[in-house]
């Protein structure tokens, strides 16, 4: 594990943006953006739609004008009405068996499956694909998803993505259509025990963009917590700051 004089290192080291917000919860999977790439973004990529979502959904009432692709492999609007009727069906079954608690928790999947089917159903687009190193009729590749799904105009394009040190090449895609992308949120999971490797990923990453945020990566937890990083494109540092 990354230890915290080494989380806290890498924060000293952070370029200065005072415009900062916090977009969705901390700890939920929430992010903290520049309010002028939030501005500036007309596309927002999220991979992983369903653990996303209410990121995505804080996002868009920040940006209306912002339109919304989430990329899952597992997710379709299909599933999610099958999914709603499941746990519709498994409330009322764990409410006839006294089971109340059960029946809240249920109820509460189904709630959030209905807002979910809202969400995509609302003007934004659910992409069921699943991002890899290439493209055919399953598989895309980051490179694609950003050329076809974004907007063109420069630094108009947001990426949210989670990550393994495994998929450490998606950086070469990132970098490629730069010029598209205003920020870059990642959520690194699990965090590498060898410092180098984050320290790798955010020199070839700093080459195009200001790490203008890290948090997260705790110790001594029983599952410790991703490690959260923000990149702004460099075109936008010259903004007010």
């Amino acid at each position: 594990m990354l230890l915290v004089v080494e989380i806290n290192k890498l924060q000293l080291e952070l370029n200065q943006c005072t415009d900062l917000v916090r977009v969705g919860e901390q700890h939920e999977r929430g992010h903290l953006i520049p309010a002028r790439a939030i501005a500036k973004t007309k596309t927002l990529l999220s991979l992983g739609a369903d653990e996303n979502w209410a990121f995505d959904k804080a996002f868009q009432q920040l940006n209306p004008d912002c339109k919304v692709v989430g990329v899952d492999y597992q997710l379709s609007l299909p599933s999610i009405v099958s999914s709603a009727l499941s746990s519709g069906v498994k409330s009322l079954q764990s409410a006839l068996f006294g089971r109340l608690k059960q029946s809240k928790h249920h109820v509460k999947t189904l709630l959030n499956r209905v807002l979910l089917y809202a969400f995509y159903r609302s003007g934004n687009r659910l992409l069921r694909r699943r991002v890899s190193d290439h493209t055919n009729e399953v598989d895309i590749s980051l490179e694609t998803l950003i050329a076809v799904y974004g907007t063109i105009e420069d630094n108009a394009t947001m990426l949210n993505i989670s990550m393994s040190c495994d998929e450490y090449h998606m950086v070469d895609d990132i970098i490629k259509l730069q010029s598209m992308l205003s920020v870059v949120t990642i959520e690194l999971s699990p965090v590498p025990d060898c410092m180098s490797k984050v320290t790798q990923f955010i020199e070839r990453m700093s080459e195009h963009f200001e790490v203008v945020h890290i948090s997260g990566g705790g110790i001594g937890e029983a599952n410790q917590s991703p490690l959260e990083l923000t990149f702004m494109n460099r075109r936008l540092s010259t903004s007010a700051k």
